[in-house]
């Protein structure tokens, strides 16, 4: 079998209570269209998850009543009081208002805005959180699903990005194709944008040295209940085929200066082909959110990475698709006892998996995040094969 593989140059959990498993789907209450990464949390608790692409979401539940709280900074916060388990359950937010006023009165309110609070994240930036992390990723093939990973990790994270990881639990499965094609470590791409502050070297990245190269507006401010939230635009100068570079929105409080979404697009990414050469630069992009509930500032909950590629290989072309969701369910301070990974760009991602025991048992009886239609029937099928587990170490 042909296989390509790509590497990109930047750049104890479980709970032995018994617990329920609590689904449901959160949508848009005037649309009905669901909503992706959505943090759905029980108050009183560590647990939380965020919903996927499709507004679907999986919680683990020990006992009820509960009371769920569902946030999204684009959304009304919506609370909601459980009995019980309920079936077949739909939480509807209602939108935030929208306003533009004052928004191209000031050219240079969005500039000293996101100066404010990059100066803030970087005044945070020597204190650790700790948290469960779960990690899917999926790669299509002109459009046709070939590979799976799936891990748990420990992670240690600040406001610049993941610090540390320590896999935990892995399984993962591929489609045995003539040809193939393999991200050799996408996850460090997930961590490395995973906080507000973006790294200083090796690409153009929005920081406070670099404001001046970024053409900076503010776009929209979003009406939450507690604060107005801005949404703000950088868009790089200078831009072009040559150069590695990065286009962020950031969604930032007025009063408080906290980040609560970072939405990046990559441009241009550094990368090494065997046996394929791009037909176009690679595009990228990564939503990062952050909860503020209770804190000083805006923690990690959720990472979605994207990477799309055109390839061509002898006399195929490839369109090949990567993508990724890193989400937060459990916050625990005791986790930083434990022996970290330090964040390396060399990490391959299979290498890590593959030194870790499949435990089936495990995988059978631990949603953490809903699958889409389209992980999941892929899922099914490698399971019926008993795909799982092939490729790791005895």
């Amino acid at each position: 079998m042909k296989r390509l593989f790509v590497i990109v140059f930047f750049i104890s959990f479980i709970n032995t209570v018994k617990a329920q498993v609590l689904q449901g789907k959160i949508v848009d209450e005037t649309t009905g269209a669901g909503i992706p990464f959505v943090s759905v949390g029980i108050l009183g608790t560590n647990s939380a998850t965020v919903s996927n692409e499709s507004g679907d979401f999986i919680l683990r539940v020990t006992s009820y009543p509960i009371k769920l709280r569902c946030s999204h900074v684009s959304y009304l916060l919506a609370d909601l009081s459980l009995n019980e388990n309920p079936t077949n359950l739909v939480v509807k937010l209602k939108p935030a208002s929208i306003s533009l006023n004052e928004v191209t009165i000031d050219p240079y309110k969005g500039q000293r805005l996101v100066k404010a609070a990059l100066e803030k994240a970087k005044g945070f930036a020597g204190i650790n959180f700790y948290a469960n992390a779960f990690y899917r990723q999926l790669t299509t093939v002109n459009n046709k699903p070939s590979q799976i990973y799936e891990l748990f990790y420990d992670l240690k994270w600040t406001t610049a990005r993941v610090q540390g990881w320590a896999a935990k639990q892995s399984r993962f499965a591929e489609l045995n194709e003539e040809v193939a094609f393999s991200m050799s470590n996408q996850s460090y791409l997930t961590f490395l944008y995973s906080g507000y502050l973006l790294p200083e070297k090796g690409g153009k990245f929005v920081s406070l040295a670099t404001l001046s190269d970024y053409q900076i507006s503010i776009d929209k401010y979003i009406e939450q209940e507690n604060q107005k939230i801005a949404v703000v635009t950088c868009k790089y100068k200078k831009g072009n085929r040559n150069t590695y570079y990065v286009n962020s929105i950031y969604y930032i409080g007025m009063d408080d200066f906290g980040i609560y979404r970072l939405e990046n697009s990559l441009f241009n990414l550094p990368m090494r082909f065997s046996e394929a050469s791009p037909k176009y630069p690679p595009l990228a992009t990564t939503i990062a959110t952050f909860n503020g509930f209770g804190r000083l500032f805006p923690v990690l909950e959720s990472v979605s990475t994207k990477l799309n590629l055109s390839l061509k290989t002898g006399r195929q072309n490839l369109n090949t698709s990567v993508s990724s969701l890193l989400t937060v369910f459990n916050i625990d301070d005791n986790l930083k006892n434990q022996q970290f990974e330090t964040l390396n760009r060399k990490t391959q991602d299979k290498s890590v998996i593959e030194s870790i025991r499949y435990d089936a048992a495990f995988w059978k009886s631990n949603p953490i995040v809903k699958q889409t239609t389209l992980e999941d029937s892929f899922i099914k099928m490698m399971e019926s094969k008993s795909a799982f587990g092939t490729m790791t170490n005895p």
